[in-house]
């Protein structure tokens, strides 16, 4: 049997003696519990401490340590204080010499509170002094590493707490009680709620004194370039009379002073800084014009890091979105201290940005107002931003103007930036001239790391490896691929995504993982185990990553299914061999029908309805075994389109058994005179039968469970937050709805079909 240490056994047999004195109902599994209306209702308090204290007398676990973590919140929650402290510290002292995980943490956390909770009841402290007296106890004697772990965590604001809270509550108001696993699970959250609601106010000027006493920062410098200055920040280890030595520096040149993450690459051992586009200033103000000039401005901020005295000569670029672009501009230059970059989700222009399948985004006049002007749009202090500028598609959808207006209708005003982009629809020498060349990428000899996500936050860095790669066969280049999304894949991955479980492997830190690789890098430490390959994958419903050295692989086996074309009601079937007898599938959409502009669009991977609008759908048989596929959708459609041009979208689910729909990447809109070749438009030929080859600028990897079906949906765009291509064959930022004139009519014909690879490596 473990010896547990003097406290451990304290708690233990305290609560033998307690569950002993209990009546008989104490022991069972639920705990009836009456949630109220939200969690700022004034009751929610008393009704979370009296669930604690139910729990905490019956509460056990086999794993002391875990015990003790669940023990601790259980105790703060219950008013418990100087306990929760005693646990809290148990837990540390156990994990002493162990790695800085979730149960560290969550001691250090909760160590915190209980302590400044204790003081303030025992010394009579106001809670804000405190609060900061035990901050500095518990957080002063970590490494730099750890303390910036603590403060990342405590600087979760309590509105990321406060819904999931009120949908626990909604859940079990109706059942009246609850098993003790959800139940523990709910005074978790409600304790980390409840806890920041107290302390966050404190935590500023806590950071700042704590940070003065690790790093030395220098805010306002400017860096002369060519023609301007570029304003930037660095942060480095130590105090200001500190002699560290020469450090490798961590650059991220972006255009948003959100990104600003320069204590963290510090808080590693690096010399972090942030460097602003020219004509941004740290605080977001100053227009710019993107991806003019960031190439060259940003090997200009490299050379100048490496001349300066705390610098070793060597410089790696981080990024992610248009920082992560920047990253790519300035490699392809190759300044001699450039020695990696890593970049999550880069955007690449004219490939996802501001089109992507050369369809226009509306999201493009919001990203130019944002992050270009630097001007949000101006609104009422309780306006919600997403809800206003979902208006305002709204009123362009309703409305019958050119594309050329959307700036118009969106911001009130032209826009030169918005106008310049609209006026180059195909991947033209505009668009070219800001990504690298073949010969440029073929030059690119530094290790470079790539994240993508199957969600919309692929299309860049799928575009920036595989051209890298078939210029350069021998690249060290690494991409890592999961089910995230723009959002989830910058700022850390949670349990769920859009109403989707994650598998518990898809739960990586990868701004950390980030971090090591970088480690690996430029201090000679181990490559982490998640970046073996060059493609390193997570397979959903798996629970596993896969490494592989190429995304498409020859030996690989292809998963294959044809459109069926006989005539019947949807849906149609996804067939092994093309359809027999004949025949066609056909759509037909009237894009000037408005009728639709309140119906939402789903957002949701998980569904119990398949989102079918202005499309049709094919479904396979049940799969006879497990298949796993992973890679890009393939296809060629056999169809005779009655305009000259259509706009596609497609998507891939798998439906389970139960009849849940799960999306397999995010839907994929491109225009159908641009397949394959976003340089020159080539038209359809109106009323002919002709063969349309695509491939999808997506990744997916998934294991599909026998039984499951695979269900394709093919569309055709007519939504409000986007261009709308109405066939007549003109310049489509010209068209109107007059140009619609009558429905857009599809038939599919027996040689279409789709593919995707399929099995393990």
């Amino acid at each position: 049997m473990r010896h547990l240490g003097p406290t451990v056994g304290r708690a233990r047999r305290a609560l033998m003696r307690l569950m002993l004195a209990l009546p008989a109902w104490s022991w069972a599994a639920d705990f009836g519990f009456r949630p109220p209306r939200d969690p700022e209702d004034a009751a929610a308090a008393d009704l979370m401490r009296d669930l604690a204290q139910r729990i905490l007398p019956v509460y056990q676990d086999a794993d002391t340590d875990v015990f003790l973590a669940n023990l601790a919140a259980l105790q703060i929650v219950s008013g418990a204080y100087r306990a929760a402290s005693d646990s809290s510290r148990a837990l540390r002292t156990r994990r002493q010499g162990k790695p800085f995980d979730e149960l560290v943490q969550r001691a250090i956390l909760d160590g915190i509170y209980a302590r400044a909770r204790a003081l303030e009841a025992n010394e009579r402290l106001g809670f804000a002094e405190a609060y900061g007296r035990a901050f500095r106890e518990l957080v002063s004697p970590l490494d730099n590493a750890q303390a910036q772990a603590i403060m990342a965590r405590l600087e979760i604001p309590a509105a990321v707490y406060a819904e999931p809270l009120r949908r626990t509550f909604d859940l079990w108001r109706a059942k009246g009680s609850l098993p003790q696993a959800d139940a523990l699970a709910l005074v978790r959250t409600w304790h980390s709620y409840e806890s920041r609601r107290s302390f966050g106010a404190l935590l500023p000027e806590l950071f700042a004194a704590e940070n003065r006493n690790r790093y030395v920062t220098e805010a306002g410098l400017r860096i002369p370039v060519r023609g301007g200055v570029i304003h930037a920040r660095l942060v480095r280890p130590g105090r200001a009379n500190d002699a560290l030595g020469a450090l490798p520096a961590l650059l991220r040149f972006t255009l948003d002073p959100a990104e600003d993450d320069a204590q963290r690459s510090a808080a590693k051992g690096y010399v972090g800084v942030t460097a602003y586009v020219r004509g941004r200033t740290p605080d977001g103000k100053g227009a710019v014009w993107p991806f003019v000039r960031d190439g060259e401005d940003a090997a200009a901020v490299i050379d100048w890091i490496a001349r300066q005295a705390w610098s070793d000569g060597r410089v790696c670029m981080i990024g992610d979105g248009y920082s992560g672009y920047a990253a790519w501009a300035a490699a392809r230059r190759r300044p001699e201290a450039l020695k990696a970059i890593a970049t999550i989700a880069p955007m690449a222009p004219g490939i996802d940005f501001p089109m992507a399948g050369q369809i226009f985004r509306n999201a493009m006049v919001r990203w130019a107002q944002e992050h270009a002007d630097g001007e949000p749009l101006r609104a009422g202090a309780d306006a919600d931003p997403d809800t206003i500028w979902q208006a305002l598609d709204a009123r362009w959808y309703r409305g019958n103007r050119p594309y050329w207006d959307v700036d118009r209708v969106l911001l009130g005003r032209r826009s030169r930036l918005i106008r310049t982009w609209l006026a180059h629809p195909s991947h033209d020498r505009y668009w070219q001239k800001f990504l690298p060349s073949a010969a440029q990428f073929a030059r690119i000899d530094i290790p470079v790391l790539s994240f993508a996500g199957y969600y919309g936050a692929d299309a860049g860095a799928l575009y920036f490896h595989d051209e890298h790669r078939r210029n350069r066969p021998q690249a060290d280049t690494t991409l890592l691929l999961g089910p995230y999304d723009a959002a989830s894949i910058r700022r850390g991955t949670a349990a769920t995504l859009r109403g989707y479980t994650l598998d518990p492997v898809a739960r990586v830190d990868l701004p950390e993982l980030r971090l090591q690789w970088l480690d690996h890098i430029l201090k000679g430490a181990n490559k982490p185990s998640l970046l073996t390959d060059r493609i390193n994958y997570q397979v959903m419903g798996a629970d596993q990553w896969r490494h592989v050295p190429a995304l498409e692989a020859p030996q690989r086996t292809r998963l294959r299914f044809y459109l069926d074309t006989r005539e019947r009601n949807d849906p149609h079937r996804l067939l092994p061999s093309p359809s027999e007898g004949g025949g066609n599938a056909r759509l037909s959409v009237d894009l000037a029908d408005r009728r639709d502009v309140r119906i939402p669009w789903p957002d949701a991977l998980r569904l119990t309805q398949l989102p079918a609008r202005n499309s049709i759908s094919f479904v396979s048989d049940p799969l006879p075994q497990d298949t796993e596929i992973f890679g890009s959708l393939h296809g060629v459609f056999d169809i005779t389109p009655s305009r000259q041009d259509v706009d596609f979208s497609i998507s891939l689910y798998e439906q389970t058994e139960s009849g849940e729909y799960q999306l397999l990447f995010d839907p994929y809109d491109f225009r159908a005179s641009y397949a394959g070749h976003r340089v020159r438009r080539r038209l359809l030929r109106a009323g002919e039968r002709q063969l349309l080859a695509f491939t999808a600028e997506r990744a997916t990897a998934c294991r599909l469970a026998a039984g499951s079906r695979i269900v394709l949906l093919v569309g055709l765009n007519r939504r409000p937050d986007r261009q709308i291509n109405y066939g007549s064959g003109k310049d489509v930022n010209s068209e109107t709805i007059a140009d619609a004139r009558w429905p857009v009519r599809v038939r599919w014909h027996a040689r279409s079909y789709v593919e995707i690879q399929t099995g393990k490596p």
